[in-house]
């Protein structure tokens, strides 16, 4: 939802509890249902998102051999510890219902939940410093 004039999830945002009024609106740029139910299946880009998404590769690869079929490799709390923090994106759509650069030239900008996803995989998957990182991107 957009409150206060901001994209974000309407479980995580607080409204103030102050008097005034709060403004609280539909996602920009999304087709409305009724009142601040959207459908996001009728936009047409939401399938470019998840496209754009899936390009980027966003799993987790495995650099020796994958496991057999059917058993699982649980992950060491190490391993995990890399990943706070760039976990927590739910593809919710709220930064590129946002962004008027992706609603602009949807087809050749990634959209920035892509964008993440690439940077989260340079991160794990790369020996660079951050500072070396950051030249790079």
């Amino acid at each position: 939802m957009n409150i206060y004039g901001d994209n974000s999830l309407a479980c995580l945002t607080k409204i103030s509890g102050a008097s005034s009024a709060s403004t609280v609106s539909p996602l920009p740029h999304m087709f409305v249902v009724k009142d601040l139910v959207v459908d996001m299946d009728l936009v047409v880009d939401m399938t470019n998102f998840y496209s754009q998404y899936k390009s980027v590769e966003p799993w987790l690869k495995r650099k020796d051999q994958p496991p057999q079929q059917g058993k699982e490799i649980p992950q060491t709390k190490a391993d995990r510890a890399k990943l706070d923090g760039m976990y927590e994106c739910i593809l919710c759509a709220c930064c590129s219902t946002s962004c008027s650069s992706y609603w602009w030239n949807p087809e050749e900008y990634l959209g920035l939940t892509a964008l993440l996803h690439a940077n989260r995989r340079q991160i794990l998957c790369y020996r660079f410093s951050r500072r070396q990182q950051h030249k790079i991107i």
